[in-house]
């Protein structure tokens, strides 16, 4: 009978011990990752007037991910009888940023938090854009009304703002009259507005009324 060789193959032991060895490298690439996805929560929350898609994220998603960096680092196994130099600079990164970071996300959301509501939307001839018609409140003016154009695509898909007044009604009519003209005809007029657009460029010719500037 030829005899099992274990010649040049690890022993169990050495196995455990290897396996020990990289958990605090696997926990530290996790830390690493919530820490990035927090930063990605800003430039992402930033755009999120121009790709409207982004809207869901809210600002506290920031903290939220560095906090559970910050538990993880708490939890994460050491490296014999010490954290590794790395798990100490994040950690002294980590944990002020992150007490600093929840009550600025808090405030920039309440500051921010406008309470839009859906009034109407109009899909284009060609359905590629629709013009979204919302109401809003912001700094304790009464109820105001924008028209945005978005495009009616993927996660990236664009808006631009087309009309805009504080304190007034919605418009009583919004629509297309062709595939790159917005007609809007206000609240107690008869006499619809028009403007057109640069599909390509989403950029209006003018942000309705006229007399309004272009945010």
């Amino acid at each position: 009978m030829t005899e099992k060789t274990t010649e040049g193959q690890p022993s169990a032991p050495d196995v455990a011990d290897r396996m020990l060895r990289r958990q605090p490298i696997v926990w530290t690439a996790a830390v690493l990752a919530l820490g990035a996805a927090g930063i990605a929560v800003v430039p992402i929350w930033n755009h999120a007037d121009r790709f409207y898609r982004f809207d869901w994220l809210p600002l506290w998603a920031l903290p939220t991910c560095w906090t559970a960096a910050v538990v993880l680092l708490v939890l994460s196994p050491k490296l014999g009888s010490r954290r590794t130099p790395v798990q100490v600079v994040l950690a002294a990164l980590l944990a002020p940023a992150t007490v600093l970071a929840w009550p600025v996300s808090i405030w920039a959301e309440k500051f921010n938090d406008y309470g839009p509501k859906l009034v109407a939307v109009e899909v284009s001839p060609g359905g590629r854009h629709e013009a979204v018609t919302e109401s809003f409140w912001g700094n304790g003016d009464p109820a105001s009304c924008q028209v945005w154009l978005r495009e009616r695509g993927g996660p990236f898909s664009r808006q631009t703002l087309v009309w805009i007044r504080i304190a007034a009604d919605c418009p009583q009519r919004v629509s297309f009259t062709d595939d790159t003209t917005i007609s809007i005809t206000d609240a107690g007029s008869t006499e619809p507005l028009t403007t057109t657009f640069d599909p390509n460029r989403m950029q209006p010719a003018q942000v309705l009324p006229p007399s309004t500037r272009d945010r």
